[in-house]
């Protein structure tokens, strides 16, 4: 086959490289194209496999050289995708991996000055991989329905990748819960720190609210203040404040247990 011989539609379609996952059936061909995440030098990127079916032959689309490279046969068909397939269930066995290590050290209570950039960028690939992969498995689904009744080999051996598709997809969607609840946990831990620290300072202002007044009361450039005609006047203003903090611990604790 060759490349005049698809329609001008499809041809836009195989050289469009952000084009979803779809199984088109046309007259003389189908069309196949499957995009499939994957990491490119350290960074998230979605691949597109395009492929072209007729009665006589099957043939992968080379996007980069805009030509047709034809397969000698199912099997070859079957080994490109199962390939590529492998490659995404180890890319989202690799995502499950980071997100146990995340549950892990946020259970454990480890420090995470980063948690919420690190859970952000999983959160956001995650839910792109789900996204792709859902087309995918629905393409697949498509292709295999459509020719599971006229080749043996194609039902028996392409049931495995399907498989193993759905597992990629089960997989991201297993991480995308687990980060759910792990922000809610963190968020709750976060909370409870933050009521832990505001309760020390409303007691701390508890015992020290009236130590100021009594502070401040003294501190008045007035005639006629308490004490100041005394010896020992400022011993007994020391008295009064300690004998206030107490009191004051005292009822807050009271009132505590209440």
């Amino acid at each position: 086959m060759k490349i005049k011989d698809i329609h001008s539609l499809h041809q836009e379609d195989l050289e469009n490289s952000l084009h979803p996952s779809i199984f088109y059936t046309d007259k003389n061909y189908d069309l196949f194209i499957l995009r499939l995440p994957s990491f490119l030098n350290n960074k998230l990127e979605f691949l597109n496999y395009s492929f072209i079916i007729t009665n006589e032959e099957y043939a992968y689309f080379d996007n980069q050289n805009k030509q047709i490279i034809s397969l000698n046969s199912i099997k070859e068909f079957y080994l490109y995708l199962d390939k590529s397939i492998k490659s995404t269930m180890k890319l989202t066995n690799d995502y499950y991996s980071k997100v146990l290590d995340l549950e892990e050290s946020v259970y454990e209570n480890k420090k995470q000055d980063t948690f919420n950039k690190t859970w952000y960028e999983y959160k956001n690939e995650l839910i792109r991989v789900n996204r792709i992969l859902y087309k995918a498995n629905e393409a697949l689904e498509n292709l295999i329905d459509t020719y599971k009744n006229e080749k043996d080999y194609l039902e028996r051996n392409f049931a495995n990748i399907q498989e193993h598709l759905q597992r990629s997809y089960r997989t991201t969607g297993l991480c995308l819960e687990k980060l759910d609840v792990l922000y809610n946990f963190h968020q709750s831990k976060t909370s409870e720190q933050m009521n832990k620290i505001v309760y020390v300072l409303t007691l701390l202002s508890g015992i020290f609210l009236p130590l100021n007044l009594i502070v401040g009361f003294f501190g008045m450039n007035t005639t006629s203040l308490p004490f100041t005609k005394f010896e020992n006047g400022t011993y007994f203003v020391i008295s009064i404040l300690i004998m206030t903090g107490i009191l004051a611990s005292i009822l807050i604790i009271y009132l505590k247990r209440k």
